[in-house]
């Protein structure tokens, strides 16, 4: 295929770098930074500059913040090519996906809505790496109007890029587990660093210290508007983890032993629960 990947950072410089490695596709970088592009192009990870108002492309992946992403195809998505098959890479879809299929199956375009799992404490095209993807779950939210061969091939791009799970899910669903599994982690992360200890804390930190802090280095200006587009969701989760704090703050504040015993062992046993999960998707490969 012909492929233009749009956004060369973390995201779109790693899909280039994995496509580049394991496939015979032709890549082309789209981005408002030029130095980007001729890195990228000097070292051989995209084959050549485009612009997604260029000749036909056999698929176009947008690696781009939702806002962002939007505002550019108010522009340009009446010049894609009939036939295109169109990817966003967004962390949220909720009203995206469904506005954006109406919208491209009237111009004949092929739009698949997909949210890759993966990510490192840096951002930008020099923190991409080719097994960004390797093993890591890719969430795509097929809706009625979802052209099912166009599914199939993002599918099968996935597959090959190494993806371990491929998991479909609505819309909407996709961004309430979003808020759980991933902008409540950065919440809780952001508030956990706000603590004087913070000046000690690596003479004294282990793994947990390290697993609780690994997101605080997020990008400001990315995951607050994140956080705001998905503000209802976030708002139940973080209302839900402040009622689950407070537990356990009153059964410190009260000495209550046998409070602080069932509040752990509860946590500990939804968490076995959780991993005997996983051990089975792992065992069955699903």
């Amino acid at each position: 295929m012909k492929i233009l990947v749009v956004g060369m950072g973390l995201i779109g410089g790693s899909i280039c770098k994995v496509i580049r490695a394991v496939s015979n596709h032709t890549i082309y970088g789209c981005d408002t930074q030029e130095t980007v592009l001729k890195q990228a192009l000097a070292e051989g990870v995209i084959n050549g500059i485009g612009e997604m108002t260029d000749d036909k492309y056999d698929m176009i992946i947008l690696c781009l913040h939702q806002r962002v992403a939007l505002s550019l195809l108010k522009d340009a998505l009446p010049q894609i090519s009939a036939g295109t098959i169109l990817v966003d890479t967004c962390g949220l879809k909720g009203r995206m996906v469904r506005d954006l299929t109406y919208r491209c199956k009237k111009l004949g375009i092929h739009y698949v809505g997909t949210h890759p799992m993966a990510g490192r404490e840096r951002s930008g095209y020099n923190a991409s790496i080719a097994n960004l993807f390797q093993n890591a779950n890719l969430i795509v939210t097929p809706v009625d109007g979802t052209n099912e061969d166009a599914l199939h091939t993002v599918k099968d791009l996935a597959k090959q890029m190494g993806f371990g799970n491929i998991v479909t899910a609505t819309p909407m669903w996709h961004d309430n587990m979003i808020a759980y599994t991933s902008q409540l982690a950065h919440v809780v992360s952001s508030a956990y660093v706000k603590d004087f200890c913070m000046e000690d804390a690596l003479s004294f930190s282990g793994g947990s210290f390290q697993d609780m802090t690994r997101v605080a280095t997020m990008d400001e200006t990315m995951w607050s508007a994140l956080f705001l587009d998905n503000r209802d969701n976030l708002l139940y989760h973080l209302d839900l983890l402040i009622e689950n704090l407070t537990d356990y703050r009153d059964a410190l504040k009260q000495r209550d032993e046998e409070r602080l015993q069932y509040l752990i062992a509860e946590g500990r046993q939804i968490q076995e629960e959780n991993m005997r999960k996983r051990s089975e998707m792992e065992e069955s490969g699903t």
